[in-house]
Parts: C-alpha cells; structure tokens; sequence
C-alpha cells in the first residue's frame, strides 16, 4: 500500500473498505500515465492491478479510460470520491474534477458536503493539506474565471483544486438527445462552459450512481467534455459493467459497516384476502417499530447518545393506495391515534405546497423536533435519501423479486450511531414480507447478507418502557450536582450539616435556569423535542406501549423546604463515591552493558555494470560501479537508534554513543569500509543493538490516579419490560431464563427504589444486601456512569457499589462457569486498582475493597460479609 494512501486513509480515518479500494486505484495509477498512455494500455494496467487481476474493459462509448468502484450503499462512496481526487492532485498534480450527479436530490446533496463547514464534508480530514478548493456547479458557473486577453481566452489554472458539479440533467437535454443546456455561448465566458471543461489536459470525471449514466445520450454529453480519466461510483453496477476495479458489496459490509437485512414474515397466511394481509403486515411493522424505539432509547441513555428516532419506509403501489394507507394510518381508531400527524407520503401526485412541505420534513427526519416516524413512498425514494434511522421497511408494493432489490433495502442500511453496537435489534433492517416470506427463506437460507424471522414462532413480547430514578429525579438532578460541585462537598455524610445545605441552597437557586438545561441540541443548535416527549413531567413509568423519554417542559424550582427534604433523602441513599481516572504511567532505567556484535559477516565487494551484446550473446565490458556510503557511521546509527527507541531521548546521547562505538569496533575495517557497511546494512545493525538495549532495561508500570469529580450523583436509568414486569424483589420468582424482562421493586436501602438485573444471582444478593443490619445502603451503578475503564474506550460497569458500618465494597456476581474468564479477570483487575486509589481518596475513611463472587455461593439468609469473604482471590498484576 503506498505511502500516500496511508496517509490519507489516517487524515480522512477512512474505512478498511475505502482505503482498500483507494489502494487498488493507487495502484493502477502509478503504473499510467493517464494523460498520455492510450485507453487501451491504461485498461492492461488496470487488468494487472486490479482487486482481482481480471481484464478490465471501458464502455467503447467512452473515449477514455474509466474505473468503476462497485461499494455498498452506506460505506461512504462520496469520501472514497474525496480521497481519490487528493490523490490525484497530490501524486499527479490534476486539479479539475467535474462531479456528476444523476438527479437534483444527490446534486443538492454533494452541492452541500464540498462545504467545508458541512459535517460530511467531503474532504474531511484534508483541511490544512488542500486549503478550501474552489467549487463551481449549475447555479454559478457563467461567473468562471475566463479572461479575453488580446483575443486570446485564458482560463484560470490557479493552483488551487477545482470542483465542477452538476447534475446530468444540466449538461445535456434528453428530448432533443444533442442539445447540452451548459454547450450554449456564454457571452461572460466567450465560449460555452462545456467548451471551457473540454480545454482542460486533466479534467477527470466521477460518476455518482454511475449505473445512470448508460444510456447513449449521457455517455455523449460525458465524452464531449474529453475527460482523461472517469471514476465511477455506485452500489449496483450495470451487467455490462466490465471495469469494475474495486467491489465491497452488502455481503461484505452487512454486520460490520452497515446493518443486516432481516425477512420477516408469518406462515399461516391461509383464508386471509389481501387487504388482510397488508394490514397485517402494517400492524406487524409498527409493532417491530414500537419495540425498536424501546431499544434504541435505551441503548441512548446507557451509553449517553444523542437520541435516535427510529422510523418506518411503507412502499406503495401508486399514489391512490398510499392515500389510503395514510387515511388508515394517520387516524383516531388506528392504534388510539399514536401516529396520528407522523406520517408523510412522498409520491409524484402530490400539489406543489403539500410536496414541499413533506420534502422538508423527509430531509430533516433524523431530527428529533420532526415528528415523523412514518414515510409513504411509491417508487420515488431512490439514491440521495441517506437516513441512519431507518430500521423497517414494509413493501406494499413489491414481488418476491423488488422485497429483495438493493435500490429499496439501501436505504435502511445506514448504521445509526456509525458501528456496530453488538445488540442485534439495534444493527438490523427489518423487511417485513408476510405475502412472500415462504418463498424468500428459501431463497435466502444460505445467503451471506440476509437473515429471516418467523414471527409465528417468535413475535415481540408487549412491553413497556420504564425510566427509574433515585430520590431525585433526572429535571432536578443537574441543578443538584451543579450545587453539589460549586459547594464542594466530598462527602453526603457532610450534608446533613446546617451551613452546608444553606449553601447549597443557595448555589442551587443560583444555577436554576431554563428548563431546557441539559436538553441535548441539534445541529444547528435549537434544543430537541423528543418524539416521545408528550409530558408535562417526569413520567416513572410509560402509561402505554410507547417509550416515554423524560424531557420535562415546566421544570418548577423547588422551595428551601422541599430541597433541604429532598437532599437530605438523597444524601441518605447516596454511597460516596468518587469518578476516578486510572491511567498508566511507565519508566525505564538504562543499565550499562557492553554490545555484542551478533551479525556474522559484511558484504562490502562492489557491485559491477556489465554491458552485454544480445545479439551475439557476449560480455562486453564490466566495470566496477559506485558503493553508496554514509557520511558518518557512528552518528548515522546513533541517530536511527534514538528514533527505533522510544524510551531514550537526546539526553540519552552518550549512552547510545558509546554502545554504538563499541558495537563499530568490533567489525575489522576501515573507516570507509564502515561507511559503506552502515550504508547497506544500517537496518539490520541498529535491531541487533535495539534487542540487546531491551534486554539491559529495566522498565516499571505505575499506575497513577486522577480525581475527576469528588462526587457522583447517578442519573436515571432505562429498562424496557414485559407487560406487568415490575414485581417485588422479595417474592419467589420462576421465570428465571428471562429474568432481563423485569423491574424488581421495593427496596429500601437502595439508591434506586426498582432494580434490574442479568441473572437471578444479582437478584439474590440483592435480597442479601437488603436484610443484612451491618448494609447501610447500595447501589447497581447504571451503564457507563462511573466511569471506569478497563479497555481503550470501554467501561466497566460492575453489578454492585455497596457500603457497611466499616468498608465499602465493589462486587461483581458471576456463574461459576465465568468466573476464569479473561474478560472477568481483566475487569476485576482494574475494579481492584480502582478500589485502591478509592481506599486513598474516600471522604468517608473507609477502606474499599473488590470482590468476585460466584453463584454457588449466593444464598439468602447468609450475611453480606460472609459471602463476600467467598469471593476469589485475583491477583492485580
């Protein structure tokens, strides 16, 4: 992979996919010239270098050589775009690149992301190496820099890159098939703009959604522009399509760079007529949705994400039936009303008013300030609509054929967060296909890219979705811990003091702002209104199916009385514990030793130049031919060393100096057969030296805490349940296998009131930590809020924070079974670090400890610190 490719791929932080894609064309190019070298050679190149060494063939139509890169909608086509235009003008020196659109909904879009302000701009990451390239396209190109000099045109050739987009319908007009809208003479310009492209030497053209533009009168309006090169992207090439150099195609992607398509579908669909089916599978997909919002909004609050909104594609077949799907959907009796005004169709049959309206709305669907979950399309929706919220498509309209066709499924196949998150109801496309779902399981039983669901045997259980908070609810929460930061309290036993919660009062009634505080933002800045925030307060628990997100509108301060009570209940329910920041700190102590020379022998003979006559097959002459030497052989070494070493420094000079002299004075030679042998094997000397400089290191691991907040005040947590899931901890409980499923209430000595858990194991200590005397309080630390990480970029979340008369404890329940994981152990080793900086920094005095406890030894009506004392014994290391 060449050099320039590396660095663009770490600039851009382009996928593996693009990266390789850009090598291979790296690859190709560095063996043309495209300027010079005949279509036909250009085509042998591409053939050797090519993903896989295959004849590579360009549309006779096209007069010059033309790459086709085949990628999966979602992998990001447009940076691999950006990237290899910087690659062009950096090894090539070209700076004119005309991009070509298929239709006014890509055109505006790629219009929008040569902005560098624009978040996909697409030479992100290229910044300060191409400066701000200038763009022209259908809008402004008769201002084009064109001068008339003496009678003379002369065109601008400014060094910076230039970016020329239209769409395919503004150079060339499809009714008469040869008159170009853009080939008509500009009086500013002197000449047509077409004209003006044509006189570039290096103008090169990428084709967005190349499979567009194949038909005869396209491929002429391209070819009059005399491109040397076209550069071609789409996920669904032509079958005449013999160019491709480069394919990432869905079986590939799906599961690491986009989602995995999954059929759903019922078997029984006997004695059903078709209106029937359809509204089955309408209520079957928005059942899918529901549940699907109740994931993703958890999966937001877990791991502090902007929320997501989840939304539905229908397909119809014309625009009566979706008119029809709307006046079932968009009413009073369908489901009590709850997508009543979220709906919108998008078809060719709508006014003018109405079309933009829902246009709008269609482009700012990722927003949780637009209402809409539902969209109502026939056949419009096609390339340009990338979503990342699209997660069910319900085809209306389609054969067994079009349920599987890429044009529909590519829509959905963004991820939405940007990866793969590991929940399979988070990183799936449901396709839901009733009519057909039979045929398609056997189409697709052994297919790399789609999975099916039988929602016979396995449907979606009713559920609900249930935001608990401690004492004090998440509104409030903030304006807490804002005061609790100002004061600089260490410790809740200190709250209860009278001057301290006069002071605390008062920084709270100070720092009460609007109710929008903390609410989060988009893009441009407004606050979000969530689709689900239909509340005027803090809801406990969804009062129906649909997820209820707690963004209080009418957020009241509380009087001195009712903060002074809510305090002082919080303090009372609130372990002390700081956010602690483990990091790594490591030292290495040069020892002195003497360097042996471990290389055998140094070929230092001359090479020759031999001239030799073909024809009559003799040596002519031989001549010996210059060494290269370097100029300095201890410094040359000395320095390589320094770079090969990260642990020494320039300080470290004389130390390397000597090692290096003595290493060069075991070699028997001259000065100069030094420089000559250094020069050659410079390499290979300085790894011999550098695994004997490690051998006499003496390295230490620190490991150094940062105290990041003196406090945490835990937020809500969010748990999606069954139907009538909130039982009482106490009581005997069976459904075991699917304990994840329920809220376990009543607790008293917990932070929070209701509790979930993995296993019946956590359940069970649970019941421990609240009937044993010496347990003051406890808390289950929700996902990513303590802030302890036990792997670059990952928390470590542990089952239990517990405090008694005299310590505080982390505890972690596993089965035995797991128990020599190296996941648990690795974990349990940073939870053990953690407790030890804890034990130093606690306000409270008390010594933490770390504990791993396995199922076998959690029964109730043993005391919390006998079962801890069962834990096992993990070494820190």
């Amino acid at each position: 992979m060449s050099d320039y490719v590396n660095k663009i791929g770490y600039a851009m932080s382009l996928r593996e996919p693009q990266k390789e894609a850009l090598s291979y064309f790296a690859a190709i190019s560095e063996h043309c010239d495209y300027k010079k070298d005949a279509k036909a050679t250009i085509e042998k190149v591409a053939g050797e270098y090519c993903e896989n060494a295959q004849p590579i063939n360009v549309a006779d139509e096209f007069s010059f050589p033309s790459f086709c890169f085949n990628m999966a909608t979602g992998i990001g086509k447009t940076r691999l775009m950006g990237a290899s235009i910087y690659y062009l003008y950096k090894t090539k020196g070209y700076k004119h690149f005309f991009i070509l659109a298929p239709g006014s909904t890509i055109y505006d879009k790629l219009r929008k992301e040569s902005k560098p302000s624009h978040p996909k701009y697409i030479f992100k990451g290229l910044e300060a190496e191409m400066g701000s390239p200038k763009v022209y396209d259908g809008e402004n190109y008769t201002g084009y820099p064109v001068k008339n000099v003496q009678g003379e045109l002369e065109i601008d050739r400014s060094s910076e890159i230039q970016i020329f987009i239209f769409n395919i319908g503004k150079i060339f007009n499809s009714k008469t098939d040869t008159q170009f809208k853009f080939h008509k003479f500009q009086e500013t310009l002197g000449m047509s703009f077409a004209d003006v492209l044509a006189r570039f030497d290096d103008l090169v053209i990428c084709m967005d959604e190349a499979h567009r533009y194949y038909a005869p009168a396209s491929m002429k309006a391209i070819n009059y522009l005399r491109p040397v090169l076209g550069l071609e992207f789409t996920a669904t090439p032509k079958n005449s399509n013999k160019n491709i150099i480069y394919t990432y195609d869905l079986a590939k992607g799906a599961g690491k760079y986009l989602k995995i398509p999954v059929v759903m579908g019922r078997t029984n669909m006997a004695g059903y007529s078709d209106e029937d089916i359809e509204e089955m599978k309408i209520r079957d997909g928005l059942t899918l949705h529901e549940n699907r919002k109740r994931v993703v909004y958890q999966y937001c609050t877990d791991n502090n994400l902007e929320y997501v909104k989840p939304i539905v594609l229908i397909a119809c077949k014309d625009t009566g039936h979706a008119r029809k799907i709307r006046a079932l959907v968009d009413s009073d009796e369908f489901n009590d009303g709850r997508y009543k005004g979220k709906v919108i169709e998008i078809h060719s049959n709508l006014n003018g008013e109405e079309t933009e309206e829902n246009i709008q709305k269609l482009l700012s669907i990722e927003h949780n300030d637009n209402p809409v979950e539902i969209v109502l399309h026939v056949y419009k929706l096609k390339e340009g609509w990338d979503v990342n919220n699209l997660f069910t498509i319900i085809p209306l309209n389609a054969a067994k054929s079009d349920i599987l066709a890429l044009q529909t499924i590519g829509r959905g196949l963004r991820l939405p967060f940007g990866y793969i998150t590991g929940n399979e109801e988070i990183d799936t496309l449901d396709i839901v296909a009733h009519d057909h779902y039979r045929e398609l399981v056997d189409e697709i039983k052994n297919s790399d890219v789609f999975k099916y669901r039988n929602l016979d045997t396995k449907g979606v259980d009713p559920s609900t979705t249930v935001n608990v908070s401690g004492t004090v609810d998440d509104a409030q929460m903030t304006f807490f811990d804002q005061a609790i930061t100002e004061v600089g309290v260490k410790s809740f036993a200190s709250v209860d003091d009278p001057t301290t919660l006069e002071k605390l009062y008062k920084a709270y009634s100070k720092n009460f702002i609007a109710p929008s505080a903390g609410k989060p933002k988009n893009v441009d800045g407004t606050e979000q209104v969530s689709l689900f925030d239909n509340q005027t307060k803090e809801p406990q628990r969804a009062p129906d199916e649909s997820v209820s997100i707690p963004v209080s509108k009418n957020i009241k301060p509380l009087s001195k009385a009712e903060f002074v009570s809510k305090m002082r209940d919080y303090s009372a329910k609130a372990i002390s514990v700081p956010k602690i920041l483990v990091q790594i700190s490591s030292t290495a102590t040069l020892t002195k030793f003497y360097a042996k020379r471990s290389l055998a022998d140094f070929e230092i003979a001359a090479a020759k130049i031999e001239r030799f006559d073909a024809i009559n097959q003799q040596l002519l002459d031989s001549v010996d031919a210059q060494t290269l030497e370097v100029s300095d052989s201890v410094n040359t070494l000395a320095c390589l060393l320094l770079d090969s070493v990260s642990e020494i420094s320039y300080e470290d000079a004389e130390y390397i100096l000597d090692i290096v002299m003595e290493y060069l004075g075991q070699i028997e030679s001259s000065e100069e057969d030094k420089r000559k042998i250094v020069r050659r094997y410079a390499s290979v000397i300085v790894e011999d030296i550098r695994e004997q400089i490690y051998k006499h290191m003496d390295q230490k691991i620190n490991y150094i805490h940062d105290i990041q907040k003196d406090l945490i005040l835990f937020k809500k947590f969010v748990k999606n349940i069954k139907k009538d899931g909130a039982v009482p901890f106490n009581r005997p409980f069976e459904d075991k296998q699917n304990i994840r499923k329920y809220l376990f209430t009543g607790y008293q000595k917990a932070y929070y009131p209701e509790n979930a858990f993995d296993s019946d194991s956590e359940r069970l200590f649970s019941i421990i930590l609240e009937e044993d005397p010496d347990v003051i309080r406890w808390i289950k630390p929700p996902l990513n809020q303590l802030g302890l990480f036990w792997q670059a970029g990952q928390q470590y979340n542990p089952d239990f924070l517990v405090e008694t008369v005299n310590k505080k404890y982390m505890a972690e329940v596993k089965a035995l079974n797991e128990a020599e994981d190296t996941e648990v152990i690795g974990k349990a080793r940073e939870g053990i670090k953690w407790c030890r900086f804890a034990s130093v920094a606690d306000p409270d005095k008390k010594k933490w400890d770390y504990r791993l406890i396995t199922d076998n030894n959690i029964h109730p009506g043993n005391t919390c610190r006998y079962t801890l004392g069962t834990a096992r014994e993990i070494t820190e290391e």
